[in-house]
Parts: structure tokens; C-alpha cells; sequence
């Protein structure tokens, strides 16, 4: 055999039968690890608090109930803090994982909107993949801890509500307006640092045309009490604030609706309708009210007034400044903060702009503006600051400012004058010498007491005499000498005989007495004329003049 046989039948014993076993096997393994990966997708990554029903090679991942992947792996993440799921999505799915992709775990759930998921007690549980519309490509997720109320893709808007008081809303709770459900509550948060409740809440669409930059929220109870002028007022919500709470929004009367709102504003979430009118003005100018007078009554909300007309809101009450510690001055008046609102003015005055309004208080202060605060109701002892004109009013600087705002000057409210009144009133009562008065009055008393029994004693004396017969008489006694008195008194009146003969006998009287004024002279002279002559003194001889 030649050489080139030799080599022939070399080969020939290489290509043995038995390795076309290996060889076939070969290929068909490469074969369906082609066909098994040409049809495969990306890989993702998971992470949940909870792998609870999940389960590897079992568990689905759905886009509205149509498989897009499977778990493949369940594992602890490196810190234990959570489950990571290694998921292998199907061909062609790598536009719908994005940044906007949101996954949950679907599983039984019972809350304030029914009950959902009951469909995985006999199924098991299954991941629920929401698509998102960005262009980026992302392999890594959170999952939620609970399903998005509204679906990323329905038309509407999303809004921001901030409340600081106890509102009890969760998510899942209606929207309304005007008692049609037009939206949903999808997120509720605290933030702990602001002490405040934030809900994020998504009005769909057409209904998101009414939102306006008047537009106000607030909280749809099941059962409101008010008490106003008129009585009571007693109304019930909706069926959605009964079972739990209910947000309504709306624009308060008298406002103008203004330009639409934009995606993501944040606006404050009210406790009633009441509160939204009156506290849903957003101009105004701050003032700081300083009040020499307890404010017990006087609450955030209250109203400010002018005869009667709101005209802006109290804001805190009392204002705490927080002074730093070099400030020791004492704290002799109470600061509240309170917001004056033009815009509440609207049809009253001619100009409602803050910018004029601003201008125009300082000069109403010197004309005697004061703020003070007043009772509305003596029954809940519930007050209010009340803005007026006083002639009296003292001139006050209207540059002062106290914490960074303008302070509006106050005057005493008029109980706490009367009060002041009565407390000078009483003060110069305690310094009368009252138990000198009464001492003096006692005796005056006493002396008052003797007068008395010494009347009774002659009123007792007095009925006696009146009692005796001759008493009895003595008015006809003196009927009779009336009568003859007024008989003697005819008799002497006129030309009567009486009265001539009494003319008569008059005259000669004076006749007789002016014949007895000699003797009478005489006798005075000498007593003794009557027995012994008289004697008669010689007339007196003129005599010549002896040196």
C-alpha cells in the first residue's frame, strides 16, 4: 500500500461512528438554547418588603392580566432589610420599563375601598407591571407597598393638599364636586419636621377644567353642626364622607374663578365649607394686634370685622416670636396675628388693591382706627376682633413693628373699660370711712328708735283725749263761737249803730286823755299833789354880770 492509502485509512478511522452521538447531541442542545433565548427578554430586579406568595418559576408578572415574565429567583438582599426578585421578561418588552414603571404585588386586600384581589386566593399571587411612557431603559424597581389608585396613563391632574389639623383622610377616598365623585385621594404622608398632613389627589379629566387659582378644598363631613344667626344648622354628607371622609373643592361665593391651575400646586385642605370661605382669601397684609386684655375665647379662624362686615381673619393666636435669650423685656401685652383682606371689600369700596390698602391703614390709624376684640356669642364665650373708629383714640406711631410685621394700634375693648370703671368705682367706695358712717348711722338709728316710741307714747296720749266726751263736743263748741264771732264782726261792719256808737265812745276816750295829761305830767312831777298844794316856784330875776 502506498503512502497516500495509508493516510486515507487514518482518517477514515477518525471519523468513527461513535462520535456523531456527541456531535448530534451538541447541536441539538445549541439549538434550543437559541430557541430558548431568542424568545427572552431583559432581566429585572425587584426589591418588597414582603416576598409573601411569591415563588420562583411559579409566580407571573402581568400587564393587564397578559403574561410579560416570570420569577426566577427569590433572595434577601445584602442587608436583610427587604426581598429581592430576579424577574425574566418576555421578548420586546424593554419599552414599557422606565422610569415611570411602577410594580406591585397583587394579592387579597380589605380597606376603606372594598375588598380587591380575591381573585389570587385560588391563582396565587401575581406582580402587577404599570408601563411607563419615558424613553429610558431602567431593569431596577421598588415595588409599592399598595396599588396606585388612578393608572399613570388616565387623563387628569394631580394636586398637593396640605392640612395641619385632624383630617382622617386615607387614600382611596373621593373627590367631589357638587356631590359628583370626579377625583380620588392617591397618597397621604405626615412630614414629622412641618408637623402637617400632605395628600396628593388626582381630579380626572374633564372635571380638572374646574380647577382655578380660586379654587378651595376642603373636607365633606358626614354630619356638620353649625350654629349661626339664624338657629342651628344640621346637614349630613354623602354616602363616601359617612363611611369614611370625602374632600369636595369648589370657588367661594363672591370670587372671581381666575386663570386655571398647573399640574402639582400645592393649595391647603380646609376642615369645613365655613372655614373655606372665610379663611380662602389668598392677598392680604399681616398685622400684629397688641392686646392688654385676656384673649381666652379667641381663637385661629376668628373673624376680623368692621361694623359687622368680615373684612380679614385672625392667624395665630397667640403669635410666638420666640425672642432670643438677650431679650428680657417682660411680656406685658399678648401679640396675635391677624390678616387684613381687602379683597373681601369687593363691591363695598373702589379700590381692593393690597399695594393702595397698604398705604391707606397707616393713615385710617391716625384718624383713630383701633382694633379690639368683642364677644360674638356670651353663651360659648367665643370672640372676635373687631375694627373701629374712636374720637378718643390716642396719636400712636404707625412705623412700630413687633416680630417683622406692621402692628395695628388697639384700644381697650368697652367691658374691659366698663370693667376698669367699676374697679375705680369700687377702689373709691373701699376708701369711704364706712364704719365711722355706720357707727353715726347706728346712733342716728337708735336716736331714730326713742323719737319713735316717744311718738307712740303721745299718739297713745292723744287717742285718750280724743276718746272723752268733752272732746267729742269741742267741734260744736267751736261751730257756735264761729257764729257768734261772725254775728259780732256784721254788727261792725258798715254804717251799723254798734260801729257809731263805738266811733263815739272812741272819741271821747281821746277826749278824756288828753284832760288827764296835765295832772298825769303833775303827778309825775310831785306824787304828792293829790294831798299837799303844789308848790310854786318863783320865776328866776335877771341879775347884772359880776366880775
Amino acid at each position: 500500500m502506498t503512502d497516500p492509502d495509508v493516510a486515507k485509512i487514518s482518517r477514515l478511522k477518525i471519523l468513527s461512528p461513535v462520535w456523531i452521538v456527541p456531535l448530534v447531541a451538541f447541536l441539538v442542545a445549541g439549538w434550543m438554547v437559541w430557541q430558548d433565548t431568542s424568545g427572552a427578554g431583559p432581566t429585572i430586579t425587584i426589591s418588597v418588603s414582603d416576598a409573601e406568595g411569591i415563588e420562583p418559576g411559579k409566580t407571573r408578572v402581568k400587564v393587564r392580566n397578559v403574561d410579560v415574565g416570570q420569577v426566577t429567583e427569590v433572595r434577601l438582599s445584602d442587608d436583610f432589610k427587604e426581598a429581592v426578585i430576579e424577574v425574566s421578561m418576555n421578548e420586546n418588552t424593554e419599552r414599557m420599563l422606565n422610569s415611570e414603571t411602577e410594580v406591585w404585588v397583587v394579592k387579597p386586600r380589605i380597606g376603606r375601598r372594598g375588598v380587591s384581589g380575591l381573585g389570587t386566593l385560588l391563582s396565587g399571587a401575581y406582580i402587577q407591571l404599570q408601563p411607563g411612557d419615558e424613553g429610558d431603559f431602567q431593569s431596577y424597581f421598588s415595588a409599592l407597598e399598595n396599588p396606585p389608585v388612578t393608572p399613570q396613563e388616565t387623563p387628569g391632574k394631580r394636586l398637593t393638599l396640605v392640612s395641619d389639623g385632624q383630617t382622617q383622610v386615607a387614600v382611596g377616598d373621593s373627590v367631589q364636586y357638587q356631590g359628583f365623585t370626579v377625583g380620588q385621594v392617591e397618597q397621604t404622608e405626615f412630614l414629622v419636621d412641618k408637623r402637617e398632613s400632605r395628600y396628593q389627589v388626582f381630579v380626572r379629566a374633564p372635571y380638572d377644567e374646574l380647577l382655578t387659582e380660586n379654587t378651595r378644598f376642603w373636607l365633606q363631613r358626614g354630619v356638620s353642626v353649625q350654629w349661626n344667626s339664624q338657629g342651628i344648622d344640621l346637614a349630613l354628607g354623602s354616602i363616601d364622607s359617612l363611611l369614611g371622609a370625602a374632600i369636595t373643592f369648589g370657588v367661594p361665593e363672591g370670587q372671581p374663578r381666575g386663570d386655571k391651575l398647573q399640574e402639582s400646586t400645592r393649595l391647603e385642605l380646609f376642615d369645613s365649607l365655613e372655614e373655606a370661605k372665610q379663611q380662602g382669601f389668598i392677598h392680604g397684609i399681616d398685622y400684629v394686634v397688641l392686646l392688654d386684655e385676656s384673649i381666652a375665647g379667641l381663637d385661629k379662624g376668628a373673624p376680623v370685622q368692621f361694623k359687622g362686615v368680615r373684612v380679614g381673619t385672625v392667624r395665630e393666636v397667640p403669635l410666638r416670636w420666640f425672642p432670643d435669650e438677650n431679650d428680657q423685656a417682660p411680656l406685658k401685652r399678648i401679640p396675635i396675628l391677624i390678616r387684613f383682606e381687602p379683597e373681601r371689600l369687593r363691591g363695598l369700596v373702589a379700590d381692593i388693591d393690597i399695594n393702595s390698602w397698604e398705604k391707606r391703614l397707616p393713615e385710617l390709624f391716625k384718624q383713630g382706627l383701633r382694633a379690639n376684640i368683642r364677644a360674638s356669642n356670651l353663651l360659648t364665650n367665643t370672640l372676635f376682633v373687631d375694627v373701629s373708629f374712636y374720637s378718643d383714640a390716642e396719636s400712636v406711631d404707625t412705623e412700630q413693628r413687633f416680630a417683622g410685621y406692621p402692628v395695628m394700634p388697639a384700644m381697650a375693648s368697652d367691658f374691659t373699660r366698663l370693667e376698669e370703671k367699676l374697679t375705680q368705682l369700687m377702689d373709691k367706695f373701699n376708701q369711704l370711712p364706712l364704719e365711722s358712717s355706720l357707727s353715726d348711722f347706728s346712733q342716728a338709728m337708735q336716736s331714730v328708735d326713742e323719737t319713735a316710741n316717744t311718738l307712740n307714747g303721745i299718739s297713745v296720749s292723744l287717742a285718750q283725749v280724743l276718746e272723752q266726751r268733752e272732746i267729742n263736743q269741742l267741734p260744736k263748741l267751736l261751730k257756735q263761737n264761729l257764729e257768734q264771732l261772725q254775728e259780732l264782726t256784721g254788727s261792725l261792719s258798715g254804717d251799723s249803730p254798734t260801729r257809731r256808737q263805738l266811733n263815739q265812745t272812741l272819741n271821747e276816750v281821746e277826749k278824756l286823755s288828753r284832760d288827764l295829761q296835765p295832772v298825769i305830767e303833775q303827778l309825775q312831777q310831785q306824787p304828792n299833789s293829790l294831798i299837799f298844794s303844789p308848790s310854786v316856784t318863783p320865776d328866776p330875776e335877771p341879775k347884772a354880770y359880776e366880775n
